[in-house]
């Protein structure tokens, strides 16, 4: 076989096996394990999986999120924090983000960065009851009653039943 042929072999291979499709179904297996890992409670599975897909896959924002889940899990309070802002950069459109983000703000004592995720969390999806209610928490924290009765209230509203 000549160079010209195994030139036009190589190019399509490359044309239906894009590098891109065979990393991004690696990732894709290796954020399932590391959901299958959760699910067992195996946290530092999970973080080791959700890890490789990061490595395989590095704009994948719910891998962020999920690997901020485990880490959360674990109460690494920081590195859920940075997972879920990496998560955030990524894509800014997440209010489940902003709202796990503001958990773990408010567990750091950090109640205006709380109340700030909360708050962006609930513009992203004006009815997100749990939103409401942990902006509520962060206001009770910080001693202005008016507004975390409020956002209970709210809450309330919206279906929120405590956990």
């Amino acid at each position: 076989m000549n160079t010209c042929n195994r030139l036009a072999i190589a190019f399509v291979a490359l044309l239906l096996f894009p590098a891109d499709a065979l990393a991004a179904e690696t990732a894709a297996e290796a954020y399932q394990k590391g959901k299958s890992s959760l699910e067992k409670k195996d946290f530092d599975g999970a973080i080791n999986a959700f890890t490789e897909a990061i490595r395989l896959d590095p704009k994948d924002a719910k891998a962020f999120y999920s690997r901020g889940v485990v880490y959360g899990k674990k109460g690494d309070n920081d590195k859920a924090i940075a997972d879920y802002t990496e998560a955030l950069r990524l894509d800014p459109e997440l209010a489940g983000v902003y709202h796990n983000r503001g958990i773990h703000y408010a567990k750091k004592g950090k109640h205006e960065k709380a109340i700030a995720d909360y708050s962006e969390a609930i513009r992203l999806d004006p009815k997100y009851a749990d939103a409401y209610y942990g902006r509520a928490l962060a206001y009770f924290d910080k001693g202005e009653q008016a507004k975390a009765d409020e956002d209970s209230a709210q809450a309330k509203n919206l279906g929120y039943k405590e956990k």
